[in-house]
């Protein structure tokens, strides 16, 4: 008898190594834009709070009608709201910049806060 492996028998399993590899790297890559998209949500969400907080000691600044108040990150960077070197855009790598548009609703007496990504 023969030691060894067939050639049918070595490519059987180099495909299904093959296939395994596609079906982990496809889970790999689904996460990794899953986590960039989650990342991006959470840095809107702090620079939307730092504008809260921007606001709130800059009351004389902030719109009292329907108007909208632009805050650029680089003024809430400037006076310590929030960090911009730590800003990064996680789709593309690049510095994140924008404003944060704030907007008073006079039918629900509350300011609404939007952060509009713009380019550098």
């Amino acid at each position: 008898m023969k030691k060894g492996f067939t050639l049918i028998e070595l490519i059987v399993v180099i495909a299904l190594i093959g296939v395994i590899a596609v079906m982990v790297s496809t889970n790999v890559f689904g996460i990794m834009n899953r986590s960039r998209s989650s990342l991006s949500s959470t840095q809107i969400n702090t620079i939307e709070e730092a504008a809260e907080k921007w606001g709130a000691i800059n009351a004389d600044q902030m719109p009292l009608d329907d108007s909208v108040l632009s805050v650029d990150i680089n003024t809430l960077a400037d006076d310590g709201f929030i960090d911009s070197a730590s800003l990064e855009n996680p789709k593309n790598g690049n510095k994140l910049c924008g404003v944060v548009e704030i907007k008073y609703n006079s039918s629900k007496k509350q300011y609404q806060y939007n952060f509009v990504e713009k380019d550098c």
